[in-house]
């Protein structure tokens, strides 16, 4: 009898059409609410928490778990700040979860969880669809709700996921990693195993301040502090999809294009490139739900893709911080009773290290024969940016008359003669009035000699 009701409670859910099973993937803390009977989702079924279930990748490119786990962690890290469940200073053990970018959405499951964050009305940030990264979801908050957000009030940091990058009871990551790794040296050490491959933290070179440069999947081929040999290898992200995209290398054990990445999810692209209009305290953003393959320009919409740098340069990092250098010279010519037209030539270089160089020159030709030449002093500016977010490390430019560094720009206001052929005409006017003077003078020198004498 003892046996019959052993086996009775053990299958009970499934016979009661309840199967708790998908705690940490289908349903969790940050996932989305419990099946009914399956308890109030802040711990596993048995009431501590799940296994970290690393997946595996046979064949290469795969899609990795849209929620769940991508990976799992290797090392242990400390909290910084207080934040939900964990106070500054706790353990975070290794074996944790790694999770994708997204949230599945917030319900009144979450609500005492949303009005710590501030926010007094907690059903103005209900997602019931989910799919949205962790960056746009707080910037959603942000908006909804009125409040900054993320924040740091005294030693509690306000977020979706703590400073570390992660939350919950069952505690994941889905960002950052930043108590894992120490930013110092160079090349970060590594922070978890991703499929097959071990994914480290943000910093190609801490010291030289470099950063990676990632295909789709969120990785790259390199050396790292555990293989001087290149191998592929996953860094940490400061923009979505923040872990990993995709479970890569390609089919020939290269980098994954974003078109590739896509293929390999029903969910990208499949309301046909309309995607959803989602509100943040930045503006509107048109978004596509669970699909974590993000190009250059930091979308993940089907149209108009701009493939990642790292598909076509030859190098496997870029300088987090940019110096642009803007050197303006202008020369001016003075005109007596003249008709004067301007054009306007920027002319852009970029060196080995990436440095933008601008120069404006501004020259001013002559439309008829008579002028006097007059130089203006040289003007030079030179600015410098410094950024670590590879979606805002371009830097821009500005010429002296509003262009962008990038482009060449000519203004005429009339057909303007050859500089030479007015060089010329102006150094034979001049040269004729010079021989007509002095004709004069030895015309009356002449006459005034030829009354005295006679």
């Amino acid at each position: 009898m003892a046996l019959f009701l052993q086996a009775l409670l053990l299958t009970a859910p499934a016979a009661w059409g309840q199967d708790c099973s998908g705690h940490g993937v289908t349903w969790g803390p940050g996932i989305g609410p419990p099946p009914a009977g399956c308890g109030s989702g802040g711990t596993g079924p048995s009431g501590g928490s799940a296994t970290c279930q690393n997946p595996s990748c046979s064949s290469p490119p795969c899609a990795a778990p849209l929620l769940g786990d991508v990976g799992c962690t290797s090392v242990a890290g400390a909290e910084t700040y207080a934040h939900e469940l964990l106070s500054a200073g706790d353990t975070i053990s290794s074996g944790a979860h790694i999770y994708g970018p997204f949230e599945a959405g917030f319900t009144s499951q979450q609500d005492n969880i949303i009005r710590t964050w501030g926010c007094s009305t907690p059903s103005v940030v209900y997602d019931t669809e989910g799919g949205t990264d962790i960056g746009i979801a707080e910037r959603k908050v942000a908006h909804a709700c009125g409040i900054e957000f993320p924040r740091l009030e005294g030693n509690t940091y306000f977020g979706v996921v703590g400073p570390c990058g992660g939350h919950a009871n069952d505690y994941h990551f889905h960002k950052s990693f930043s108590c894992l790794y120490a930013q110092s040296g160079g090349h970060s050490t590594k922070v978890g195993d991703v499929a097959s491959h071990g994914i480290y933290g943000k910093w190609e070179d801490y010291d030289l301040k470099r950063l990676p440069l990632l295909d789709a999947c969120g990785a790259h081929i390199g050396p790292t502090p555990d293989s001087s040999t290149p191998v592929y290898h996953y860094h940490v992200q400061d923009q979505a999809p923040f872990t990993v995209g995709c479970h890569g290398p390609s089919q020939s054990g290269g980098l994954v294009s974003v078109a590739v990445c896509r293929s390999l999810y029903s969910d990208c692209d499949d309301d046909g490139g309309s995607g959803t209009t989602i509100t943040t305290k930045t503006g509107n953003v048109q978004y596509d739900r669970f699909c974590p393959c993000f190009d250059a320009s930091g979308s993940n919409m089907g149209g108009n893709i701009q493939e990642l740098p790292a598909l076509s340069s030859s190098e496997i990092y870029f300088s987090s911080v940019s110096t642009v250098s803007t050197s303006s010279t202008s020369s001016t010519m003075a005109t007596t009773a003249t008709t004067t037209t301007t054009t306007a030539t920027t002319t852009t270089t970029a060196s080995a290290n990436g440095d933008l160089s601008t120069t404006t020159t501004a020259e001013a030709q002559k439309s008829t024969t008579t002028a006097s030449q007059a130089t203006n002093g040289d003007a030079s500016t030179t600015s410098t940016g410094s950024s670590e977010d590879p979606s805002s490390t371009s830097s821009t430019a500005v010429n002296a008359g509003g262009a962008s560094a990038g482009s060449s720009t000519t203004a005429s206001s009339s057909t303007i003669p050859d500089s030479n052929e007015d060089l010329r005409t102006t150094v034979t006017s001049e040269a004729l009035s010079i021989s007509m003077r002095i004709f004069s003078v030895h015309a009356w020198t002449f006459f005034g000699i030829f009354v005295l004498t006679y």
